[in-house]
């Protein structure tokens, strides 16, 4: 067998497993925010919706995407390294669609979960120049590179 086809038939079958994990947790992750209160509820004019909404619907997605890059993808160091930031991330939504958390902490907890990738090997060392007349095609980010990949990881 071909093996672009056979590289399409395992991103297609990633694609379909996390398509259909997250279609069966949505309706899970829907009773789960009803019953801890994680609902967006119209108060004024400025709310697209006319009745209570479920947050926490991306939790649906994140099941989807993680069972299947679990299956379908060798997890190296650098890979658990942006998997446990992804995690860090998540629970953090989870908890501010029920507890509303403030903003100075959410930033706090989204640089440690950016530290745990760039910890893990996952660091920005060089980026193309954007000067397309210089004679330098990329730059080296020398001792810039952990915080220039905190910084793109948070924002």
């Amino acid at each position: 067998m071909n093996m672009e086809v056979k590289i399409i038939g395992w991103a297609a079958a990633a694609l379909l497993t996390a398509l259909a994990i997250s279609f069966t947790a949505t309706p899970v992750v829907k009773a789960l925010a009803q019953r801890v209160g994680a609902m967006d509820v119209p108060k004024d004019d400025r709310r697209m919706h006319e009745r209570p909404i479920a947050r926490m619907g991306g939790l649906a997605i994140f099941f989807g995407f993680m069972f299947s890059v679990l299956i379908f993808v060798p997890v190296t160091a650098p890979l658990r390294g942006l998997l446990l930031g992804a995690v860090i991330i998540v629970v953090l939504g989870v908890l501010d669609d029920i507890y509303s958390l403030p903003a100075a902490f959410k930033f706090a907890v989204q640089i440690i979960a950016a530290l745990m990738a760039v910890q893990a090997g996952n660091v920005v060392e060089v980026v193309s120049n954007p000067n397309i007349f210089s004679s330098t095609p990329y730059w080296e980010l020398g001792i810039l590179s952990v915080p220039l990949t905190i910084i793109w990881i948070v924002a």
